[in-house]
């Protein structure tokens, strides 16, 4: 039987057509964009973090007395905590901790030009021993001078000149040009920012993670203070035992007028994370297989009544010679016709989809061309396995049963 024949014949039945068509496109569709989020996912956070990371600890309180000296409290706590037998250095990390920041103005840019699309990125502004706390590697320039620190209240509006950055941003920004004496601007602010160091690649910062720059961060020797908000980051001895975190707590709470809402290893809060995401691409994973199954069962349900409603014909070509693997071959060809444009269909929509998500709803998705292939290639054998049954049935229908007038 002729292409052009088989192509007659859908769209004299183009309604069970359609509708198979569509599901096939659905199908494509859901479990496309369930694949891409959940290898986005995946992907992003089974990267290595190059981290100390049961070596780093985070550290968040919260000031609730507003009567409380923000900044004798902040210098106390770093004297008390580094007096503790198993840390080794301490850091006020004003705004951002290990693994566990969040999105929104820590941006990068390269000019100062408005109309600049920055790149995302992990600040960290700390105090003198930040780049030993974080146990930074730097690989090109130097480290701070003392007298770059700025140590100053929020509204003062004080910020340091200078700034060491990451072997990946540093690429970004500059490629093989050296990043060395070069000025960078950071947030929305556009503040200027001098390159005086380049530190191996770290993961630090979920924001710049969650968009794709895994490794994109930058260290700030500058401290404010002024929120309610005091963050630390301690680096412990190898070794070291939860108990620390106690520990840490308890000296914590010396201090009065505040809460501790979280002492953990910088482990802990990759888990953390990681924990959520793996269940959020596990879920679209549980999604994909559910709507394999729908479709599945929908395509036969429909295969099996357009045979239903077309056994005279069928009868008829097998009266007129034609054999039972003509027919099924037949058959086979129209659905995967129906099966490569609900395919087709089905894959633009899920890249538009994915393309919507990601952009407007940060949504990690991560478009592999061989994923979508075996996505296609999924559905397509689905379809093939779907249609086989009522197919192989229609092919044995004797004519004689079909073709005998009542």
């Amino acid at each position: 039987m002729s292409l052009k024949h088989i192509i007659k014949i859908i769209f004299k039945h183009r309604n069970i057509s359609l509708m198979i068509l569509i599901q096939i496109a659905i199908a494509v569709t859901i479990v496309g964009n369930a694949s891409f989020i959940s290898y986005g996912t995946l992907k992003n956070w089974l990267i290595p973090s190059h981290l100390d990371e049961v070596e780093i600890l985070n550290v968040y309180t919260k000031v609730f007395d507003n009567q409380v000296d923000k900044s004798a409290m902040i210098q106390r706590d770093l004297t008390n905590l580094s007096a503790l037998s198993d840390v080794t250095q301490v850091t006020y990390a004003s705004n951002e901790l290990v693994l566990a920041t969040v999105a929104g103005s820590n941006l990068v840019y390269k000019t100062i030009q408005e109309d600049e699309a920055g790149f995302e990125n992990a600040q960290f502004d700390v105090t003198s021993q930040g780049v030993a706390t974080l146990g930074l590697n730097i690989t090109q320039g130097r480290d701070f001078y003392p007298n770059e620190f700025v140590y100053a209240a929020a509204s003062q509006n004080r910020y340091a000149s200078v700034v060491l950055i990451s072997e990946a941003l540093a690429k970004t920004l500059f490629g093989e040009q050296s990043a060395l004496g070069q000025t960078i601007y950071l947030q929305r602010a556009r503040r200027p920012y001098q390159v005086v160091g380049v530190y191996a690649d770290k993961m630090l910062g979920e924001g710049a993670v969650y968009e794709q720059h895994w490794y994109h961060s930058t260290i700030v020797p500058q401290a404010h203070f002024g929120s309610t908000d005091i963050n630390y980051l301690l680096r412990v001895k190898k070794g070291t035992s939860e108990a620390i975190l106690q520990e840490v707590e308890d000296q914590l709470y010396l201090q009065h007028g505040r809460i501790v809402e979280r002492v953990e290893f910088a482990a802990r809060a990759k888990k953390r994370l990681w924990d959520g995401r793996s269940t959020f691409a596990f879920i679209m994973i549980g999604i994909s297989v559910i709507a394999i199954i729908v479709t599945g069962f929908g395509i036969i349900g429909l295969v099996s009544f357009s045979v239903s409603i077309r056994k005279k014909d069928i009868g008829i070509l097998r009266a007129l010679g034609a054999s039972q693997h003509t027919v099924l071959k037949a058959l086979l060809m129209e659905n995967a016709l129906l099966a490569l444009a609900g395919i087709l269909l089905g894959s633009f929509a899920a890249l538009w989809l994915n393309n919507y998500f990601v952009t407007h709803l940060r949504a990690q998705g991560l478009v592999e061309p061989w994923l979508a292939v075996l996505v296609a290639l999924s559905v397509w054998l689905l379809s093939a396995a779907a249609v086989y049954i009522p197919v192989r049935k229609a092919a044995n229908i004797a004519p004689a049963r079909v073709t005998k007038t009542n």
